[in-house]
């Protein structure tokens, strides 16, 4: 009798999933889109068919496309938005599974701070998102496709950071990175811009719409100061960026030879000297580099490469410098380094909308690189 009193005791302790509820009957929110027009919000909100996605993981053969459905819904503001959406989504709506966040560049140039404010208030949202910029329809952009008809949460929208590590092109950046970058006095951020290319990938003879990273956004206290274009950012990639994998870098040889490196890891270092009202700004930057192609019968040593690639980034470091101090962007982060290292001088600009910037020149630029690994081409020392 004793041991049927425990037992019923430990049953009524017993927790019980009462509240479950099965996959498909939560709307998940993947990937969310915020564009701003004439003084309103637009919100767009991409929800992914789980259990054709369960079917893809799983299935032996054959391949079934991923439904991808796309709501929009607009407001004066980023909560009326969302609770306009709410009432024609049939079931409850969650935004926890949200892994990119699209803001259009209309918004980037008015409404940013509030609309930061506006989705952190909401308590499902969370800080790691990955986050973009474009000037491209955002609808568009959500219903572009991934390749081999795999799920969009494959497409680098939803994951770049694995295409990142092989071709370092733009840095992605995730939804703290840009608080952070909007809230600091002195940051630059430079907010990845993303688009859709149907000229690369074909199906059936049929162009297929893909997402790319084409540039940045220049995100400095708290707006968008401008667009980087990717082929401007090469300095940027060797100074500013906080993790570079890898990046070719093409030149030719004095004979006229075509050779390809890829840089791999950039370590930067940056110190500012101050005198009276000018500012300069050495850059120093540590690389190992390997040898990926050269053409036939070049006779190219590893010095002559290691010098050309050196003058080569030095040159970029500072000509993408220059052509973005010219449009008032900070791409590599000297005005945030002037506010750190030296607070008090930095305290004589800080009403001006652009920081020190325009008295912060270029001094030193100095590369060391060194050639790890030539793959199966046999390069002479000397």
């Amino acid at each position: 009798m004793r041991n049927v009193i425990v037992f019923l005791i430990m049953v009524t302790m017993l927790t019980g999933c009462w509240d479950l509820k099965e996959v498909q009957t939560i709307n998940f929110v993947t990937a969310l889109g915020i564009d701003y027009v004439k003084d309103h919000y637009v919100i767009y909100a991409q929800l992914l068919d789980f259990s054709k996605i369960s079917k893809q993981e799983g299935a032996s053969s054959g391949i079934e496309e991923s439904d991808t459905w796309i709501g929009k819904a607009e407001g004066g503001t980023i909560s009326e938005a969302l609770n306009h959406m709410y009432p024609s989504s049939q079931q409850q709506t969650l935004w926890t599974h949200v892994k990119a966040i699209v803001l259009s560049e209309a918004l980037l140039d008015k409404e940013l701070p509030d609309t930061l404010n506006g989705l952190l208030r909401s308590r499902d949202l969370r800080y790691t998102p990955w986050v973009f910029g474009t000037e491209q329809d955002i609808s568009k952009l959500f219903s572009s496709v991934a390749l081999l008809n795999q799920s969009s949460l494959n497409s680098e929208l939803m994951d770049p950071e694995e295409l990142y590590k092989q071709y370092s092109s733009v840095e992605p950046q995730r939804l703290l990175k840009l608080v952070n970058g909007v809230k600091e006095p002195a940051a630059s951020l430079l907010l990845p811009s993303i688009t859709v290319t149907d000229s690369v990938w074909e199906n059936d003879n049929k162009p297929q719409s893909l997402v790319k990273l084409n540039g940045v956004y220049v995100i400095s206290r708290g707006k968008n100061r401008g667009f980087i274009d990717q082929k401007q950012l090469n300095g940027a990639r060797w100074v500013s960026y906080k993790y570079m994998h890898k990046y070719p870098l093409r030149f030719k040889t004095k004979e006229g030879k075509k050779v390809v490196i890829n840089v791999i890891h950039p370590v930067s270092t940056v110190k500012l000297r101050i005198a009276n009202d000018n500012i300069q700004a050495n850059i120093n930057v540590r690389v190992r580099a390997n040898v990926v192609d050269i053409d036939a019968g070049s006779r190219v040593t590893a010095v002559e490469i290691k010098q050309i690639a050196k003058q080569m980034m030095e040159k970029q470091i500072r000509t993408d410098y220059e052509s973005a101090k010219a449009n008032n962007l900070d791409i590599y982060k000297l005005d945030d380094f002037l506010y750190r290292m030296h607070n008090r001088e930095w305290q004589k600009y800080r009403s001006n909308e652009h920081g020190a910037l325009s008295k912060i020149n270029l001094g030193e630029v100095n590369i060391d690189l060194r050639v790890t690994h030539s793959t199966s081409y046999k390069l002479s020392n000397s």
